[in-house]
């Protein structure tokens, strides 16, 4: 290969070539053998470069900051590695777009937003503020917009615990609010699949140790949450019935909400369940300090069975029912009332309480009474067997 040398430039020390020209107009700079237009051999440092069709444009700058600029003016186009009809980058007056098979497949639009798999932003009231848009997918134009955040490991060195992806929800000030975190939930690969999990976590008020979990969805599916407070509230805009309801339970069920119902919270209060059984943990193994419970005989008596119906401004149903009051109760028998906070909207305390009675235990010493009724009924009846008058 014949080449012509620019003599005048050379290294200090007088050895190689600075600048080469090859016959075949390649261009070599560092290096005597270029291999393409423009070979360059070591760090390259550009100044402003002017477009020639507006003199205050930039394609490439290194500002005093060593940061490097790609910038066009108001009316230029710039494309770059335009060969083959392969544009690879286009730099234009409002946008940036990047291609490969001269094919666009993504863009920085005029308004900074990087966008994926579309050539405009998607529209409605939140999308047009997104920096990041997705459309579609390399399966199908028309498809779903996938965001894939992966590990660089394989799945035989990932273990329990360890992050997949996260989506990290912070400030401008290193302040960090919340994490949404993919973690393997199990040894992962071959006949164990890939078990993972959705870990969501949040930082308390008042704490400034970091996000902590409040929430898991492990890799079957289980919902486990963790609370500073209340650790489950559900709320619904329909008012009190039977119609709607809170909490749904059901079995045998081929995808969420597909299944057969067994149990139901509805709106006012009313708890339904297929079988009507109720049950507590009563193994003998579990407990201890095992006696006869006293006489309810007394406490029974004192009791006042009232009708009542809810204030209508307690959002309650108003029809009437049959109960106890609890400040009633709580003088015969205090052990049977307990007191909850109340709190506005927002959690905090109001400084007065909403008092509740322990139904489940007054239904056993109901049963109690129940029983120390029917032993004096027997021992009526044999006296009246005695008596012959029975």
């Amino acid at each position: 290969m014949s080449r012509i040398k620019v003599e005048n430039i050379r290294h200090p020390d007088g050895t190689g070539d600075n600048i080469s020209l090859t016959d075949t107009g390649l261009v070599g700079v560092g290096t005597a053998s270029p291999s393409t237009a423009l070979d360059v051999a070591g760090a390259i440092s550009l100044g402003a470069v002017a477009l020639p069709a507006a003199g205050t444009a930039r394609i490439f700058s290194r500002n005093t900051d060593s940061n490097l600029y790609i910038q066009t003016g108001s009316g230029n186009t710039l494309n770059l590695l335009d060969g083959s009809q392969n544009t690879m980058a286009s730099f234009g007056s409002s946008v940036v777009i990047l291609q490969t098979g001269n094919t666009e497949r993504a863009r920085i639009d005029a308004s900074g937003r990087l966008l994926v798999g579309t050539t405009s932003n998607c529209g409605g009231p939140n999308s047009i503020y997104g920096r990041v848009q997705i459309v579609g997918n390399d399966s199908a134009s028309a498809g779903a917009g996938i965001l894939v955040l992966g590990r660089s490991e394989a799945s035989t060195s990932i273990t329990a615990g360890e992050a997949c992806g996260a989506i990290v929800f912070s400030d401008f000030q290193n302040g960090e609010y919340a994490y949404i975190v993919g973690e393997a939930d199990g040894t992962a690969g071959g006949a164990n699949g890939y078990p993972g999990r959705i870990v969501f976590s949040t930082e308390a008020q008042g704490s400034d140790s970091g996000p902590k979990e409040r929430m898991r969805i492990t890799n079957n599916g289980q919902l486990r949450t963790l609370a500073t407070q209340t650790a489950f509230l559900v709320s619904s805009a329909t008012s009190a019935g039977t119609s709607e309801y809170l909490i749904g339970g059901q079995y045998s069920a081929s995808s969420p909400g597909l299944g057969t119902n067994s149990f139901r919270v509805y709106t006012n209060g009313n708890v339904q369940n297929t079988n009507n059984s109720y049950t507590g943990i009563s193994d003998i193994k579990l407990k201890e300090n095992i006696v006869d419970a006293s006489s309810q005989w007394d406490d029974l008596k004192a009791i006042q069975v009232r009708n009542y119906n809810f204030k209508e401004e307690t959002g309650h149903e108003t029809h009437t029912q049959l109960g106890v009051i609890a400040q009633e109760i709580e003088l015969v028998s205090p052990g049977l009332i307990s007191e909850s906070p109340d709190r506005d909207e927002e959690g905090n305390d109001l400084g007065t309480v909403t008092k509740s009675v322990n139904y489940s235990v007054l239904y056993m010493k109901a049963v109690k009474a129940l029983q120390e009724a029917m032993e004096r009924i027997e021992t009526l009846e044999q006296r009246l067997n005695d008596a012959g008058i029975a």
